[in-house]
């Protein structure tokens, strides 16, 4: 049996990225008592789910499956919709 896909290793990497400077983040802020890196790492940690939808998205699309990048598209369009509506 093949090991992980080139999909799966893009989406550990960006999950492992999207973790890591999250924890660099909250880790500073705590040290250096600043709020706003700490709320900056709470974004960031938050987004990293995202970011995953962007990579499968990606991946799907560059893989020539139509169906469930379409359906992973529309995730994406959720998503983003939902944030604007949080962030407006």
């Amino acid at each position: 049996m093949n090991g992980p896909s080139r999909l799966d290793r893009a989406i550990e990497v960006a999950l492992t990225l999207g973790v890591l400077a999250s924890g660099v983040l909250l880790l500073a802020g705590l040290a250096l008592g600043r709020t706003e890196l700490l709320r900056w790492g709470i974004v960031l940690l938050m987004l990293t789910p995202v970011a995953r939808v962007v990579v499968v998205t990606a991946g799907l699309f560059l893989e020539r499956d139509w169906a469930f990048g379409l359906i992973s598209l529309w995730i994406l369009g959720v998503l983003g919709s939902s944030l604007w509506m949080a962030f407006a």
